[in-house]
């Protein structure tokens, strides 16, 4: 198990998937907008700002989300009404009363979330040729960025995979290798650290291919070469 410290190996990979965690938290990654490209706030920001306002103007943000889903509903081939309805789903999910900073999401805040994936599933179900990104960015740093607790990898990562693509930095690459590794989907994991490295800065190439090997390493148990070590 990952957490057996007795092997000086397993210390040594524990160290590095709690050190990308910390990385994450410290940048913020889509939850800050940092590196991404994207104008939102998103969930930390939101949250510092006690995401939204309080009485009548909570209430203006929960019937937001009502109405979309409505209208999202009604024509439940419109992709950019889901995408609508997602968003909305997640400013009710920050809302104070559904996101504490320091203890994540509430039930009502769970409640919300699970509003914004049902809503990101019928999106992708769509294909849109041109992609939200923004939305795709929010689902990512949702369903992913620790202390929250939301961890659902796969919901986390289907929208990584959209914010890479987009976006095209190694960085980008190297979280979605790490939320497909955590979804134990080792192929996507895999060629996502590729593309990583071979994105990356020569200099720092050698480094992300251990740091990858490493994060494989943490759910697989094996340090053994894999499809995300590329040649550098």
């Amino acid at each position: 198990m990952l957490f057996d410290l007795r092997s000086p190996g397993r210390r040594r990979v524990i160290k590095t998937v709690y050190l990308f965690l910390a990385i994450l938290i410290g940048v913020g990654l889509v939850g800050f907008g940092v590196g991404t490209g994207g104008s939102f706030g998103g969930l930390f920001s939101a949250a510092a700002n006690g995401g939204g306002a309080g009485g009548t103007g909570n209430t203006k943000i929960i019937n937001e989300l009502k109405t979309a889903e409505k209208k999202a509903k009604a024509s439940p081939k419109n992709a950019a009404l889901w995408a609508k309805a997602g968003v909305a789903a997640y400013a009710v999910a920050v809302l104070p009363d559904n996101y504490d900073s320091s203890l994540g999401y509430t039930t009502g805040g769970h409640a919300a979330l699970d509003k914004m994936k049902v809503a990101w599933q019928h999106y992708l179900a769509l294909a849109p040729s041109a992609p939200d990104i923004s939305f795709a960015q929010e689902v990512s740093g949702a369903f992913a960025i620790p202390p929250t607790g939301i961890k659902d990898w796969s919901t986390a990562e289907s929208a990584q995979e959209i914010v890479a693509e987009n976006d095209q930095t190694a960085q980008q690459y190297e979280y979605l290798a790490y939320y497909a590794y955590q979804a134990k989907d080792l192929t996507t994991g895999d060629q996502a650290g590729a593309k990583a490295i071979t994105l990356a800065p020569k200099k720092q190439a050698k480094t992300l291919k251990t740091t990858l090997l490493e994060m494989r390493a943490s759910v697989t148990g094996s340090t053994g070469a894999s499809g995300a070590t590329g040649s550098t």
